[in-house]
Protein backbone atom coordinates (compact mmCIF):
# COMPACT_ATOMS: atom_id res chain seq x y z
CA UNK A 1 0.00 0.00 0.00
CA UNK A 2 1.17 3.50 -0.74
CA UNK A 3 0.46 6.22 1.78
CA UNK A 4 -2.84 7.88 1.06
CA UNK A 5 -2.29 11.58 0.33
CA UNK A 6 -4.55 14.13 -1.26
CA UNK A 7 -3.71 14.47 -4.93
CA UNK A 8 -2.71 17.80 -6.44
CA UNK A 9 -5.94 17.87 -8.38
CA UNK A 10 -7.97 17.35 -5.24
CA UNK A 11 -6.04 20.07 -3.45
CA UNK A 12 -6.71 22.46 -6.34
CA UNK A 13 -10.36 21.54 -6.32
CA UNK A 14 -10.59 22.15 -2.60
CA UNK A 15 -8.94 25.59 -2.95
CA UNK A 16 -11.35 26.56 -5.73
CA UNK A 17 -14.30 25.41 -3.62
CA UNK A 18 -13.07 27.43 -0.64
CA UNK A 19 -12.62 30.55 -2.77
CA UNK A 20 -16.00 30.15 -4.36
CA UNK A 21 -17.63 29.67 -1.00
CA UNK A 22 -16.17 32.71 0.80
CA UNK A 23 -18.82 34.41 2.92
CA UNK A 24 -21.27 31.51 2.74
CA UNK A 25 -21.63 27.87 3.78
CA UNK A 26 -19.82 25.91 1.13
CA UNK A 27 -21.21 22.56 2.32
CA UNK A 28 -17.75 21.04 2.87
CA UNK A 29 -16.55 19.99 6.32
CA UNK A 30 -13.01 19.53 7.59
CA UNK A 31 -13.28 16.96 10.37
CA UNK A 32 -9.59 16.76 11.26
CA UNK A 33 -9.11 13.20 12.46
CA UNK A 34 -12.76 12.58 13.26
CA UNK A 35 -14.98 10.00 11.62
CA UNK A 36 -18.48 11.43 11.45
CA UNK A 37 -19.46 9.79 8.17
CA UNK A 38 -20.88 12.93 6.52
CA UNK A 39 -18.71 12.74 3.42
CA UNK A 40 -16.00 14.88 4.95
CA UNK A 41 -12.28 14.34 4.95
CA UNK A 42 -10.62 12.34 7.72
CA UNK A 43 -7.20 13.78 8.42
CA UNK A 44 -4.29 12.23 10.26
CA UNK A 45 -0.68 13.33 10.53
CA UNK A 46 0.12 11.04 7.61
CA UNK A 47 -2.76 11.36 5.20
CA UNK A 48 -6.27 12.47 4.30
CA UNK A 49 -9.06 10.05 3.44
CA UNK A 50 -12.53 10.31 2.00
CA UNK A 51 -15.31 7.99 0.98
CA UNK A 52 -13.94 8.13 -2.56
CA UNK A 53 -10.36 7.62 -1.43
CA UNK A 54 -10.44 5.56 1.79
CA UNK A 55 -7.53 4.18 3.75
CA UNK A 56 -6.89 0.55 2.77
CA UNK A 57 -6.53 -1.48 5.98
CA UNK A 58 -5.38 -5.10 6.27
CA UNK A 59 -7.04 -6.85 9.20
CA UNK A 60 -5.47 -10.19 10.10
CA UNK A 61 -7.03 -12.61 12.57
CA UNK A 62 -7.06 -16.32 13.31
CA UNK A 63 -9.92 -18.20 11.69
CA UNK A 64 -10.45 -21.10 14.08
CA UNK A 65 -13.32 -22.57 12.06
CA UNK A 66 -13.50 -23.12 8.31
CA UNK A 67 -15.48 -20.50 6.38
CA UNK A 68 -16.83 -20.44 2.84
CA UNK A 69 -14.61 -18.18 0.71
CA UNK A 70 -17.50 -16.61 -1.20
CA UNK A 71 -19.43 -15.98 1.99
CA UNK A 72 -16.40 -14.33 3.57
CA UNK A 73 -15.95 -12.12 0.51
CA UNK A 74 -19.60 -11.05 0.78
CA UNK A 75 -19.08 -10.23 4.47
CA UNK A 76 -16.01 -8.18 3.58
CA UNK A 77 -18.13 -6.23 1.09
CA UNK A 78 -20.80 -5.67 3.76
CA UNK A 79 -18.17 -4.47 6.23
CA UNK A 80 -16.86 -2.00 3.66
CA UNK A 81 -20.36 -0.79 2.83
CA UNK A 82 -20.36 0.41 6.42
CA UNK A 83 -16.71 1.28 7.06
CA UNK A 84 -15.96 3.30 3.93
CA UNK A 85 -18.68 5.96 4.33
CA UNK A 86 -18.55 6.05 8.14
CA UNK A 87 -14.82 5.68 8.83
CA UNK A 88 -13.17 6.22 5.42
CA UNK A 89 -11.55 2.80 5.88
CA UNK A 90 -11.58 0.01 3.31
CA UNK A 91 -11.04 -3.30 5.10
CA UNK A 92 -9.20 -6.26 3.65
CA UNK A 93 -9.83 -9.41 5.71
CA UNK A 94 -6.75 -11.59 6.11
CA UNK A 95 -7.75 -14.83 7.88
CA UNK A 96 -4.93 -17.05 9.19
CA UNK A 97 -4.87 -20.66 10.31
CA UNK A 98 -3.87 -21.11 13.93
CA UNK A 99 -1.06 -23.54 13.07
CA UNK A 100 0.50 -20.92 10.77
CA UNK A 101 -0.41 -17.80 12.71
CA UNK A 102 2.89 -17.11 14.48
CA UNK A 103 5.15 -17.86 11.52
CA UNK A 104 2.97 -15.92 9.07
CA UNK A 105 2.82 -12.78 11.21
CA UNK A 106 6.55 -13.03 11.94
CA UNK A 107 7.35 -13.18 8.25
CA UNK A 108 5.00 -10.32 7.43
CA UNK A 109 6.51 -8.12 10.12
CA UNK A 110 10.09 -8.83 9.11
CA UNK A 111 9.31 -8.56 5.40
CA UNK A 112 7.51 -5.22 5.63
CA UNK A 113 4.28 -6.67 4.19
CA UNK A 114 1.03 -4.72 4.22
CA UNK A 115 -0.43 -5.32 7.67
CA UNK A 116 -2.37 -3.02 9.97
CA UNK A 117 -4.36 -4.77 12.69
CA UNK A 118 -3.24 -8.14 14.01
CA UNK A 119 -3.76 -10.60 16.87
CA UNK A 120 -0.94 -10.76 19.42
CA UNK A 121 -0.70 -13.83 21.65
CA UNK A 122 0.90 -12.72 24.89
CA UNK A 123 3.89 -15.07 24.64
CA UNK A 124 4.84 -13.51 21.27
CA UNK A 125 4.66 -9.92 22.49
CA UNK A 126 8.23 -9.57 23.75
CA UNK A 127 9.92 -10.85 20.59
CA UNK A 128 7.68 -8.82 18.27
CA UNK A 129 8.24 -5.67 20.34
CA UNK A 130 12.01 -6.23 20.39
CA UNK A 131 12.12 -6.71 16.64
CA UNK A 132 10.27 -3.41 16.18
CA UNK A 133 7.20 -5.11 14.76
CA UNK A 134 4.51 -3.68 17.05
CA UNK A 135 3.23 -0.09 17.09
CA UNK A 136 2.92 1.52 20.54
CA UNK A 137 -0.71 2.66 20.82
CA UNK A 138 -0.23 4.72 24.01
CA UNK A 139 -0.21 8.00 22.06
CA UNK A 140 -3.82 7.42 20.97
CA UNK A 141 -5.35 6.71 24.37
CA UNK A 142 -6.44 10.31 25.00
CA UNK A 143 -8.41 10.39 21.76
CA UNK A 144 -12.14 9.68 21.50
CA UNK A 145 -11.27 6.28 20.07
CA UNK A 146 -9.02 5.51 23.01
CA UNK A 147 -11.66 6.59 25.49
CA UNK A 148 -14.16 4.28 23.77
CA UNK A 149 -11.84 1.32 24.34
CA UNK A 150 -11.46 2.25 28.02
CA UNK A 151 -15.22 2.51 28.34
CA UNK A 152 -15.63 -0.99 26.89
CA UNK A 153 -12.85 -2.71 28.86
CA UNK A 154 -12.40 -0.62 31.99
CA UNK A 155 -9.23 1.27 32.88
CA UNK A 156 -7.28 -1.73 34.22
CA UNK A 157 -8.05 -4.10 31.36
CA UNK A 158 -7.57 -1.46 28.67
CA UNK A 159 -3.96 -0.98 29.77
CA UNK A 160 -3.06 -4.57 30.64
CA UNK A 161 -1.46 -5.32 27.26
CA UNK A 162 1.75 -3.44 27.97
CA UNK A 163 5.39 -4.46 28.11
CA UNK A 164 8.49 -2.35 28.66
CA UNK A 165 6.39 0.80 28.34
CA UNK A 166 4.82 -0.28 25.03
CA UNK A 167 1.01 -0.57 24.84
CA UNK A 168 0.99 -3.41 22.35
CA UNK A 169 -2.57 -4.70 22.45
CA UNK A 170 -6.04 -4.78 23.96
CA UNK A 171 -7.58 -7.98 25.31
CA UNK A 172 -10.91 -9.28 24.13
CA UNK A 173 -13.88 -8.33 26.27
CA UNK A 174 -14.83 -11.76 27.59
CA UNK A 175 -15.04 -13.79 30.78
CA UNK A 176 -11.58 -13.89 32.31
CA UNK A 177 -11.78 -15.12 35.89
CA UNK A 178 -11.40 -18.89 36.18
CA UNK A 179 -13.61 -19.94 39.06
CA UNK A 180 -13.24 -23.69 39.14
CA UNK A 181 -14.74 -26.82 40.55
CA UNK A 182 -16.26 -30.12 39.47
CA UNK A 183 -18.57 -31.19 36.71
CA UNK A 184 -20.39 -34.29 38.01
CA UNK A 185 -22.79 -36.88 36.63
CA UNK A 186 -26.31 -35.91 37.69
CA UNK A 187 -27.63 -39.48 37.87
CA UNK A 188 -24.98 -40.54 40.39
CA UNK A 189 -25.51 -37.36 42.43
CA UNK A 190 -29.24 -38.11 42.55
CA UNK A 191 -28.62 -41.74 43.49
CA UNK A 192 -26.27 -40.87 46.37
CA UNK A 193 -28.33 -38.01 47.79
CA UNK A 194 -25.72 -35.43 46.83
CA UNK A 195 -28.25 -33.42 44.85
CA UNK A 196 -30.41 -32.73 47.88
CA UNK A 197 -27.50 -32.41 50.32
CA UNK A 198 -25.74 -29.66 48.33
CA UNK A 199 -28.75 -28.09 46.64
CA UNK A 200 -27.64 -29.07 43.15
CA UNK A 201 -29.96 -28.04 40.32
CA UNK A 202 -30.19 -28.55 36.57
CA UNK A 203 -28.55 -25.67 34.67
CA UNK A 204 -27.37 -24.06 37.92
CA UNK A 205 -23.89 -22.87 37.05
CA UNK A 206 -23.78 -19.13 37.81
CA UNK A 207 -21.53 -18.35 40.75
CA UNK A 208 -23.25 -16.69 43.70
CA UNK A 209 -20.41 -16.82 46.21
CA UNK A 210 -21.18 -20.36 47.35
CA UNK A 211 -18.12 -22.60 47.24
CA UNK A 212 -16.79 -25.64 49.07
CA UNK A 213 -13.46 -26.67 50.50
CA UNK A 214 -11.73 -29.50 48.67
CA UNK A 215 -12.21 -31.71 51.73
CA UNK A 216 -15.91 -31.79 50.77
CA UNK A 217 -14.92 -33.09 47.34
CA UNK A 218 -12.97 -35.88 49.02
CA UNK A 219 -16.08 -36.87 50.96
CA UNK A 220 -18.01 -37.02 47.70
CA UNK A 221 -15.31 -39.13 46.04
CA UNK A 222 -15.38 -41.56 48.96
CA UNK A 223 -19.16 -41.93 48.65
CA UNK A 224 -18.91 -42.54 44.90
CA UNK A 225 -16.16 -45.14 45.29
CA UNK A 226 -18.12 -47.00 47.93
CA UNK A 227 -21.33 -47.07 45.91
CA UNK A 228 -19.83 -47.44 42.43
CA UNK A 229 -16.46 -49.23 42.80
CA UNK A 230 -16.27 -49.69 39.02
CA UNK A 231 -16.36 -45.93 38.47
CA UNK A 232 -13.44 -43.49 38.77
CA UNK A 233 -14.53 -40.66 41.09
CA UNK A 234 -12.25 -38.05 39.47
CA UNK A 235 -10.90 -38.13 35.95
CA UNK A 236 -7.60 -36.33 35.46
CA UNK A 237 -5.33 -36.60 32.45
CA UNK A 238 -1.90 -35.45 31.27
CA UNK A 239 -2.64 -31.75 31.30
CA UNK A 240 -1.57 -29.28 33.95
CA UNK A 241 -4.70 -28.74 36.04
CA UNK A 242 -3.07 -27.48 39.22
CA UNK A 243 -4.68 -24.06 38.63
CA UNK A 244 -8.01 -25.65 39.55
CA UNK A 245 -6.74 -26.07 43.11
CA UNK A 246 -4.42 -23.15 43.77
CA UNK A 247 -4.06 -19.76 42.12
CA UNK A 248 -0.61 -18.28 41.61
CA UNK A 249 0.11 -15.20 39.57
CA UNK A 250 2.37 -17.11 37.21
CA UNK A 251 4.04 -13.91 35.95
CA UNK A 252 3.77 -15.39 32.45
CA UNK A 253 5.77 -18.64 32.65
CA UNK A 254 5.46 -19.89 36.24
CA UNK A 255 9.17 -19.75 36.99
CA UNK A 256 9.06 -17.21 39.77
CA UNK A 257 5.48 -16.43 40.85
CA UNK A 258 3.42 -14.47 43.36
CA UNK A 259 1.88 -16.81 45.94
CA UNK A 260 -1.57 -15.23 45.85
CA UNK A 261 -3.13 -17.93 48.02
CA UNK A 262 -0.71 -17.16 50.87
CA UNK A 263 -0.87 -13.37 50.56
CA UNK A 264 -3.10 -11.52 48.10
CA UNK A 265 -0.99 -8.37 48.41
CA UNK A 266 2.53 -9.80 48.13
CA UNK A 267 4.80 -8.67 45.30
CA UNK A 268 7.69 -10.93 46.27
CA UNK A 269 8.70 -13.31 43.49
CA UNK A 270 9.02 -16.83 44.92
CA UNK A 271 9.69 -20.32 43.65
CA UNK A 272 6.22 -21.83 43.34
CA UNK A 273 7.53 -25.34 43.76
CA UNK A 274 8.97 -24.55 47.19
CA UNK A 275 5.82 -22.97 48.62
CA UNK A 276 3.52 -24.58 51.16
CA UNK A 277 0.68 -23.72 48.80
CA UNK A 278 2.15 -25.98 46.11
CA UNK A 279 3.07 -28.76 48.52
CA UNK A 280 -0.43 -28.75 50.01
CA UNK A 281 -2.01 -29.18 46.57
CA UNK A 282 0.21 -32.00 45.29
CA UNK A 283 0.06 -33.80 48.65
CA UNK A 284 -3.74 -33.75 48.53
CA UNK A 285 -3.70 -35.13 45.00
CA UNK A 286 -1.25 -37.90 45.94
CA UNK A 287 -3.49 -38.86 48.86
CA UNK A 288 -6.52 -39.00 46.58
CA UNK A 289 -4.62 -41.07 44.06
CA UNK A 290 -3.51 -43.59 46.70
CA UNK A 291 -7.14 -43.90 47.83
CA UNK A 292 -8.25 -44.71 44.29
CA UNK A 293 -10.17 -41.50 43.69
CA UNK A 294 -8.14 -40.37 40.66
CA UNK A 295 -7.97 -42.14 37.30
CA UNK A 296 -5.02 -44.51 37.55
CA UNK A 297 -3.57 -43.60 34.12
CA UNK A 298 -3.88 -39.84 34.71
CA UNK A 299 -0.17 -39.14 34.20
CA UNK A 300 -0.19 -40.50 30.65
CA UNK A 301 -3.82 -40.42 29.49
CA UNK A 302 -4.88 -37.94 26.79
CA UNK A 303 -8.47 -39.08 26.01
CA UNK A 304 -10.12 -35.98 27.42
CA UNK A 305 -13.13 -35.49 29.64
CA UNK A 306 -15.91 -35.89 27.05
CA UNK A 307 -14.76 -39.37 26.01
CA UNK A 308 -14.51 -40.58 29.60
CA UNK A 309 -17.88 -39.14 30.62
CA UNK A 310 -19.61 -40.61 27.57
CA UNK A 311 -18.06 -43.99 28.32
CA UNK A 312 -19.78 -43.90 31.70
CA UNK A 313 -16.75 -44.92 33.72
CA UNK A 314 -16.01 -41.63 35.48
CA UNK A 315 -18.06 -39.53 37.89
CA UNK A 316 -16.46 -36.08 37.67
CA UNK A 317 -13.70 -33.93 36.27
CA UNK A 318 -12.00 -30.63 37.12
CA UNK A 319 -13.03 -27.59 35.14
CA UNK A 320 -13.50 -23.84 35.04
CA UNK A 321 -17.18 -23.06 35.48
CA UNK A 322 -19.14 -20.06 34.23
CA UNK A 323 -22.73 -19.19 33.30
CA UNK A 324 -23.83 -21.42 30.43
CA UNK A 325 -21.18 -24.01 31.23
CA UNK A 326 -23.58 -26.88 31.98
CA UNK A 327 -25.41 -26.73 28.66
CA UNK A 328 -22.12 -27.01 26.78
CA UNK A 329 -20.81 -29.72 29.12
CA UNK A 330 -23.94 -31.83 28.79
CA UNK A 331 -23.81 -31.63 25.01
CA UNK A 332 -20.18 -32.78 25.05
CA UNK A 333 -20.59 -35.40 27.76
CA UNK A 334 -23.79 -36.97 26.48
CA UNK A 335 -25.75 -36.69 29.73
CA UNK A 336 -27.07 -34.48 32.50
CA UNK A 337 -24.50 -32.92 34.83
CA UNK A 338 -24.29 -30.74 37.91
CA UNK A 339 -21.65 -28.15 38.75
CA UNK A 340 -20.09 -27.38 42.15
CA UNK A 341 -17.61 -24.61 42.87
CA UNK A 342 -14.57 -25.48 45.03
CA UNK A 343 -11.65 -23.42 46.25
CA UNK A 344 -9.90 -21.63 49.09
CA UNK A 345 -11.40 -18.19 48.54
CA UNK A 346 -14.76 -16.67 47.73
CA UNK A 347 -13.20 -14.60 44.96
CA UNK A 348 -11.03 -15.66 42.06
CA UNK A 349 -7.66 -14.21 41.13
CA UNK A 350 -6.95 -12.23 37.99
CA UNK A 351 -3.42 -12.03 36.61
CA UNK A 352 -2.16 -10.22 33.53
CA UNK A 353 -2.26 -13.34 31.39
CA UNK A 354 -5.78 -14.33 32.53
CA UNK A 355 -6.99 -11.23 30.75
CA UNK A 356 -4.26 -10.40 28.24
CA UNK A 357 -4.38 -13.69 26.36
CA UNK A 358 -4.92 -12.87 22.70
CA UNK A 359 -4.72 -9.12 22.10
CA UNK A 360 -5.67 -6.75 19.30
CA UNK A 361 -2.71 -4.64 18.21
CA UNK A 362 -1.25 -2.65 15.34
CA UNK A 363 1.65 -3.71 13.15
CA UNK A 364 4.59 -1.35 12.80
CA UNK A 365 4.13 -1.96 9.05
CA UNK A 366 0.89 0.05 9.10
CA UNK A 367 1.04 2.95 6.66
CA UNK A 368 -1.18 5.01 8.98
CA UNK A 369 -1.37 3.73 12.58
CA UNK A 370 -3.92 6.40 13.50
CA UNK A 371 -6.38 4.97 10.98
CA UNK A 372 -5.57 1.47 12.15
CA UNK A 373 -6.36 2.60 15.72
CA UNK A 374 -9.74 3.89 14.59
CA UNK A 375 -10.51 0.39 13.32
CA UNK A 376 -9.25 -1.21 16.54
CA UNK A 377 -11.50 1.11 18.53
CA UNK A 378 -14.45 0.18 16.34
CA UNK A 379 -13.95 -3.49 17.20
CA UNK A 380 -14.66 -2.52 20.82
CA UNK A 381 -17.21 0.27 20.39
CA UNK A 382 -19.16 -0.41 17.19
CA UNK A 383 -21.62 -3.28 17.61
CA UNK A 384 -22.50 -3.35 13.91
CA UNK A 385 -18.89 -3.96 12.90
CA UNK A 386 -18.42 -6.67 15.54
CA UNK A 387 -21.58 -8.47 14.42
CA UNK A 388 -20.62 -8.28 10.76
CA UNK A 389 -17.18 -9.72 11.41
CA UNK A 390 -18.37 -12.39 13.81
CA UNK A 391 -21.79 -13.39 12.53
CA UNK A 392 -21.88 -12.20 8.95
CA UNK A 393 -24.88 -10.68 7.16
CA UNK A 394 -28.23 -10.69 8.91
CA UNK A 395 -30.84 -12.94 7.25
CA UNK A 396 -28.11 -14.39 5.03
CA UNK A 397 -25.72 -15.90 7.57
CA UNK A 398 -27.81 -15.54 10.73
CA UNK A 399 -31.20 -14.45 11.96
CA UNK A 400 -32.18 -12.44 15.01
CA UNK A 401 -34.62 -14.32 17.24
CA UNK A 402 -37.58 -12.82 19.05
CA UNK A 403 -35.64 -12.46 22.31
CA UNK A 404 -32.83 -10.53 20.64
CA UNK A 405 -30.38 -13.41 20.43
CA UNK A 406 -29.06 -14.76 17.12
CA UNK A 407 -28.79 -18.15 15.44
CA UNK A 408 -28.19 -19.75 12.06
CA UNK A 409 -30.62 -19.13 9.20
CA UNK A 410 -32.96 -21.91 8.15
CA UNK A 411 -31.12 -24.81 6.54
CA UNK A 412 -27.81 -24.11 8.27
CA UNK A 413 -26.35 -25.34 11.53
CA UNK A 414 -22.97 -25.93 13.11
CA UNK A 415 -22.06 -28.49 10.46
CA UNK A 416 -22.91 -26.70 7.21
CA UNK A 417 -22.87 -22.94 7.81
CA UNK A 418 -21.28 -20.66 5.24
CA UNK A 419 -20.02 -17.99 7.63
CA UNK A 420 -19.80 -17.91 11.43
CA UNK A 421 -16.55 -16.94 13.16
CA UNK A 422 -17.58 -17.69 16.78
CA UNK A 423 -14.38 -16.06 18.09
CA UNK A 424 -15.57 -13.04 20.03
CA UNK A 425 -13.48 -14.30 22.94
CA UNK A 426 -10.40 -13.79 20.79
CA UNK A 427 -10.41 -10.17 19.60
CA UNK A 428 -12.68 -7.18 20.07
CA UNK A 429 -15.72 -6.72 22.29
CA UNK A 430 -17.66 -9.96 22.52
CA UNK A 431 -20.23 -8.27 24.74
CA UNK A 432 -21.12 -5.95 21.85
CA UNK A 433 -22.27 -8.78 19.58
CA UNK A 434 -25.45 -10.82 19.59
CA UNK A 435 -25.66 -13.67 22.07
CA UNK A 436 -25.43 -16.78 19.92
CA UNK A 437 -28.32 -18.93 21.06
CA UNK A 438 -28.30 -22.64 20.35
CA UNK A 439 -31.08 -23.09 22.90
CA UNK A 440 -28.77 -22.95 25.91
CA UNK A 441 -28.26 -19.20 26.33
CA UNK A 442 -30.57 -16.37 27.27
CA UNK A 443 -30.50 -12.80 26.04
CA UNK A 444 -28.82 -11.67 29.27
CA UNK A 445 -25.88 -14.05 28.82
CA UNK A 446 -23.29 -11.28 28.41
CA UNK A 447 -24.55 -9.66 31.60
CA UNK A 448 -24.15 -12.98 33.42
CA UNK A 449 -20.56 -13.31 32.17
CA UNK A 450 -19.75 -9.77 33.25
CA UNK A 451 -21.17 -10.56 36.69
CA UNK A 452 -18.94 -13.65 36.75
CA UNK A 453 -15.91 -11.42 36.15
CA UNK A 454 -16.97 -9.21 39.03
CA UNK A 455 -16.07 -11.98 41.49
CA UNK A 456 -12.40 -11.55 40.66
CA UNK A 457 -9.70 -9.80 42.65
CA UNK A 458 -6.78 -8.36 40.74
CA UNK A 459 -3.25 -9.54 41.46
CA UNK A 460 -0.99 -6.70 42.69
CA UNK A 461 1.09 -7.36 39.55
CA UNK A 462 -1.88 -7.02 37.20
CA UNK A 463 -0.62 -5.25 34.10
CA UNK A 464 2.98 -6.42 34.50
CA UNK A 465 4.38 -8.55 31.67
CA UNK A 466 7.68 -10.35 32.23
CA UNK A 467 10.07 -9.95 29.32
CA UNK A 468 12.06 -13.17 29.15
CA UNK A 469 13.88 -12.33 25.92
CA UNK A 470 17.32 -12.41 27.55
CA UNK A 471 16.52 -15.63 29.40
CA UNK A 472 15.01 -17.76 26.65
CA UNK A 473 17.66 -20.47 27.06
CA UNK A 474 17.04 -20.71 30.80
CA UNK A 475 13.26 -20.75 30.38
CA UNK A 476 13.49 -23.62 27.91
CA UNK A 477 15.74 -25.56 30.31
CA UNK A 478 13.31 -24.85 33.16
CA UNK A 479 10.36 -26.09 31.13
CA UNK A 480 12.23 -29.31 30.36
CA UNK A 481 13.09 -29.80 34.04
CA UNK A 482 9.49 -29.24 35.12
CA UNK A 483 8.13 -31.58 32.48
CA UNK A 484 10.21 -34.42 33.91
CA UNK A 485 8.20 -34.35 37.16
CA UNK A 486 5.03 -32.39 36.39
CA UNK A 487 2.64 -35.17 35.37
CA UNK A 488 3.41 -37.38 38.37
CA UNK A 489 3.11 -34.52 40.87
CA UNK A 490 0.13 -32.74 39.33
CA UNK A 491 -2.03 -35.86 38.94
CA UNK A 492 -1.13 -37.43 42.30
CA UNK A 493 0.30 -40.52 40.65
CA UNK A 494 3.67 -39.88 42.30
CA UNK A 495 2.19 -41.46 45.43
CA UNK A 496 1.98 -39.94 48.89
CA UNK A 497 5.23 -41.51 50.09
CA UNK A 498 7.19 -39.93 47.22
CA UNK A 499 5.86 -36.36 47.32
CA UNK A 500 8.65 -34.76 49.37
CA UNK A 501 11.38 -36.61 47.54
CA UNK A 502 10.01 -35.73 44.11
CA UNK A 503 9.48 -32.06 44.98
CA UNK A 504 13.10 -31.89 46.10
CA UNK A 505 14.30 -33.49 42.86
CA UNK A 506 12.21 -31.02 40.88
CA UNK A 507 13.63 -28.03 42.71
CA UNK A 508 17.19 -29.29 42.39
CA UNK A 509 16.66 -29.59 38.63
CA UNK A 510 15.08 -26.14 38.40
CA UNK A 511 17.88 -24.38 40.22
CA UNK A 512 20.44 -26.24 38.13
CA UNK A 513 18.62 -24.94 35.03
CA UNK A 514 18.95 -21.30 36.16
CA UNK A 515 15.80 -20.66 38.17
CA UNK A 516 17.44 -18.22 40.57
CA UNK A 517 18.74 -16.02 37.75
CA UNK A 518 15.30 -15.96 36.16
CA UNK A 519 13.60 -15.13 39.45
CA UNK A 520 16.07 -12.33 40.19
CA UNK A 521 15.55 -10.77 36.76
CA UNK A 522 11.79 -11.11 37.06
CA UNK A 523 11.79 -9.45 40.49
CA UNK A 524 13.92 -6.61 39.14
CA UNK A 525 11.53 -6.02 36.24
CA UNK A 526 8.50 -6.24 38.55
CA UNK A 527 9.97 -3.79 41.06
CA UNK A 528 10.69 -1.32 38.28
CA UNK A 529 7.16 -1.69 36.93
CA UNK A 530 5.63 -1.23 40.38
CA UNK A 531 7.66 1.95 40.92
CA UNK A 532 6.36 3.34 37.63
CA UNK A 533 2.75 2.79 38.74
CA UNK A 534 3.08 5.16 41.72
Amino acid sequence: MKKKVVSLLLVAAMIMTMLAGCGKDSGSTDTGSSDDGDGSVTKTEIGEYTEEDPYHLVFSYVEFYEQDDDARAAVQDAINAKMIPEYHIEVELLPLQYADYQSTIQLMLSGGDDLDVMPIFYTFASSWINMGGIYDMAEFMDTEEGKAIVEALGEENANVGSMNGVLYGFPANKESVELGGLCMRADVCDELGLTEKYGLEANKDAYDGTYYDWSVAEEIFAAVKAARPEMTPLYMYNSDQLVRFKFFDELVDGFGVLDWEADHASTKVVNKFETETYKEAVTMLADWYDKGYIFEDAATDTQGTASMMKAGNTFSYLTAIKPGFLAEAEAANGGKCYAMYFGDHKEGGLSTTNVSFFNTGISANSQDPEMAFKFVSALYADAELMNLWQNGIEDTNYKVLEDGTAFFVEGEDGSNYAYHQNTGWFMGNQFNSYVWNDGSKSADYWTLLQSHNDWAEYSPAFGFMWDSTDYSTEVTALQNALETYRAALHTGSVGLDKVDETIQKLNDALYAAGLQDVMDAKQEQLDKWLAEQK
